[in-house]
């Protein structure tokens, strides 16, 4: 029993050490990495409390409790269950969208993401690098730099991708600038105005974060787009945590439609 427990409090704590990078590193703390240390540590819990937790329904039992036991089991093990089984169906669906399915689509869009003063983050220098990429190998097509400006933002994040772009060789005639939305939602109805605007394609590519690529898609299809994704690759020590948070944003964008 004591090497079951030991083990198990091991899973736990290696849970809760890999969504450690984010608030070590940046002092991020979201819904992912929370979700990761509550579920790392109820796993611990559970291995510290084990034998006390066995001795504890061996009594119950034993107090012609049975049926309640069983009961409580049952509808415990029915939720838990139920509640991976969407986790992971959909962590599933979110980490399938993140591959590359843009091929020849002639409508490109570049989601914002956080600048700093006038320095953009990673995640944004990312997106623009993988736009960038399939801009040279699809001459035809043409870009929206989606994003507004923030409250600690110097520039608009759609200027910031427009120049970040034209830094990497992508004449500015190609570039579209969107530069007043502050979530995925605008970004795309936004976008979408553009586009209706320009007689532009509505089979669209979007170059976003990997784990990012899944709800812009179902925005994309709620505003009666085609969305094919150009994923920027995450940092691998925020994977964990981000395609967790991702799997919540999921689930949100579902039940607002």
């Amino acid at each position: 029993m004591l090497v079951l427990q030991i083990l198990i409090v091991l899973i736990g704590l290696y849970i809760i050490r890999i969504y450690l990078p984010p608030l070590v590193s940046l002092g991020e703390l979201n819904l992912g990495n929370l979700f990761g240390y509550i579920a790392g540590g109820a796993i611990v819990l559970f291995g510290v409390f084990l034998n006390a937790l066995i001795t504890f329904i061996r009594g119950e039992i034993e107090c012609n409790h049975k049926k309640q036991i069983i009961i409580a089991l049952v509808v415990i093990c029915t939720v838990v269950i139920a509640f991976l089984a969407a986790f992971f169906g959909t962590l599933g669906s979110i980490v399938s969208a993140s591959h590359q399915t843009a091929t020849d689509q002639t409508t490109v869009i570049v989601l914002g993401c956080r600048i700093k003063g006038d320095n953009p983050s990673g995640s944004l220098k990312a997106r623009c690098s993988a736009a960038a990429r399939y801009l040279e190998e699809n001459p035809d097509a043409v870009v929206i730099a989606s994003g507004g400006q923030g409250k600690d933002e110097n520039l608009s994040e759609g200027q910031c991708i427009h120049d970040l772009l034209v830094e990497k060789g992508i004449d500015d005639s190609r570039i579209f600038i969107e530069d007043k939305s502050h979530s995925t939602d605008e970004n795309i109805a936004n976008s979408l105005k553009i586009i209706e605007d320009n007689n532009l394609s509505k089979d669209v590519a979007i170059a976003t974060s990997d784990y990012h690529e899944k709800r812009a898609s179902i925005i994309c299809k709620k505003n009666g787009l085609t969305a094919y994704s150009i994923p920027a690759n995450s940092t691998k020590w925020a994977k964990p945590t981000q395609f967790t948070r991702e799997v919540f944003g999921v689930w949100a964008q579902a039940v607002s439609r």
